[in-house]
């Protein structure tokens, strides 16, 4: 087992049980105060993070950090063995990158704009392929962190990609807020668009109905079934996409079919990742199932593609279970401490607060929008639900079967229900796109699906992202347009004009910081 320390532990010290403690007590003293007063879970960015502990002695050894809020976990089934070729630590391209440099363990896997400010001016996560605010204007040009303003401040990559040829719309015109001299959907970018978007979390993955946000590498049906079965479409989707990845970011030769590729889809698809302390609070201790060996030991076995959808027969909005002997209907809430009733309330909150779900082409598309689609499972139709209507995979809160959908974060201009403005989100410096498709114009910042399959009706459209970790990788959204999750619950709130109170919003923030 300690063999297999170095891919992953980065030259840190594995800490007795005794240690952690004192490890704990001291990053608990230094946390934030969890909005129990007035303030809400937040917390400086993650790039300053430390390692807690690594408990090799476990069956499968768990590792913890710290992030912002408290302590994130993370459990591996396989030992966190790179596999004989170190493939998900392994320099397999050209320009020095490997697949940790956008996942990183600190970061719940992904990266953050605290980690990308942290790295050296030249460091290969910068590298102007996609790393840059701008593509490269020479061959010759070396990574540079001042030219990476996206990475910096918001931790995202610029992906690139052309209109299909066989689209049903067309460009109108493109903003260069960056002013690039190869502009967004010019000819000297041969007409390819830029979207920026956040590395998604390489943990979790098999509870994932789709590969990337636009799903452009799911391209074998997942089929995923209880107790592991089912799983060789989602293995060939991931191996795909493991060589797009090296290929694209890590500008390599392919490395399909290779031990390789291999190594680095075992080391990722057997990865699960959770927060396991909140503050001074542990979340594994009175009856509560957070950390990640709850999901790598009972939920991943159970997760079966399309559980729990909305759209069929037994749906429940009660979705989440981690916390409910913390809820207020627990028989034990009143002796619980104020940190397990406020993450009690929270889940309380995300299980039973219906509202009204109008507008989201995907499903339930308005006439009244240019991208209206009669096809949609519940055209026309407003819909009363929760949370869980889009976040249904039972205590991980991403969809659990494939639906792409535009709640308004890809626009130029999100609106609410009522068709008012919705200026919560950050998204001033993200270029706009004007599509059209002769009879009516859009303005998005990421045309999202519709780049794929070329259909109108999927523009903006992306899929909904696993919820677990969330607290050591902000910002949100597929864009970074949420700073942190308050941010993120209010863009909710007033877009579906949900009715949160102040003190509702931060139950609700110190619930999702404890998933």
């Amino acid at each position: 087992m300690r063999a297999k320390r170095h891919a992953i532990d980065r030259a840190r010290p594995i800490s007795t049980d005794s240690n952690v403690r004192r490890a704990r007590h001291l990053i608990f003293l230094a946390a934030p105060v969890l909005g129990l007063a007035g303030g809400c879970v937040g917390g400086p960015d993650s790039g300053d993070v430390t390692s807690v502990t690594e408990d090799l002695n476990a069956a499968h050894p768990i590792q913890e950090r710290l992030d912002p809020v408290g302590v994130i976990e993370s459990d591996s089934t396989n030992a966190f063995s790179p596999g004989a070729t170190n493939g998900f630590f392994a320099n397999l391209g050209t320009n020095g990158r490997t697949c940790n440099t956008c996942h990183v363990v600190e970061e719940g896997w992904t990266i953050t704009p605290g980690h990308a400010r942290g790295l050296p001016p030249h460091d290969p996560l910068f590298t102007p392929n996609d790393g840059s605010d701008c593509p490269p204007t020479s061959a010759s040009q070396r990574p540079q962190k001042a030219l990476s303003s996206q990475l910096v401040n918001f931790g995202l990559i610029r992906i690139g990609i052309g209109i299909p040829s066989t689209a049903n719309f067309s460009l109108v015109s493109a903003t260069n807020p960056q002013r690039c001299a190869i502009a967004p959907g010019s000819s000297g970018a041969g007409g390819q668009l830029f979207m920026f978007r956040r590395p998604l979390p390489s943990t979790n993955l098999v509870f994932d109905s789709t590969i990337m946000w636009d799903g452009r590498e799911t391209l074998q049906k997942i089929t995923n079934a209880a107790g592991f079965q089912g799983e060789a479409p989602w293995l060939f989707d991931l191996n795909d996409q493991a060589n797009s990845a090296t290929t694209g970011h890590a500008q390599g030769s392919a490395i399909a079919g290779t031990p390789a590729q291999a190594d680095i889809v075992a080391f990722e698809t057997n990865l699960y990742t959770a927060q396991s302390a909140l503050a001074f609070q542990p979340l594994d201790v009175r009856g509560a199932n957070g950390g990640a060996k709850y999901i790598a030991d009972v939920l991943a076995p159970g997760f079966s593609v399309g559980v729990n959808d909305p759209l069929q027969p037994g749906f429940s909005n009660a979705d989440f279970t981690v916390y409910q002997a913390w809820e207020p209907t627990s028989p034990t809430y009143s002796s619980l401490n104020p940190v397990e009733k406020a993450i009690g309330r929270g889940e309380a909150i995300f299980n039973q607060t219906t509202f009204v779900i109008h507008d989201v082409p995907g499903l339930n598309s308005s006439p009244t929008n240019p991208l209206y689609n009669p096809a949609d499972p519940l055209a026309g139709q407003d819909v009363r639900g929760g949370c869980a209507v889009c976040h249904n995979s039972p205590n991980m809160g991403n969809h659990s079967s494939p639906l792409a959908i535009n709640i308004g974060v890809t626009l130029a201009q999100p609106v609410n229900n009522d068709g008012s403005p919705n200026n919560v989100l950050d998204v001033a410096r993200l270029p706009v796109y004007t599509l059209t498709n002769g009879t009516a114009d859009v303005n998005l910042t990421d045309p999202g699906r519709a780049l794929i399959t070329g259909n109108w009706t999927d523009l903006g459209k992306t899929k909904g992202p696993n919820l677990r970790g969330l607290a050591g990788r902000a910002p949100y959204f597929h864009n970074g347009s949420a700073k942190d999750l308050r941010t993120l619950v209010r863009f909710y709130n007033a877009r579906f004009d949900i009715g949160l109170k102040d003190d509702q919003i931060t139950d609700l923030v110190i619930f999702l910081n404890a998933l």
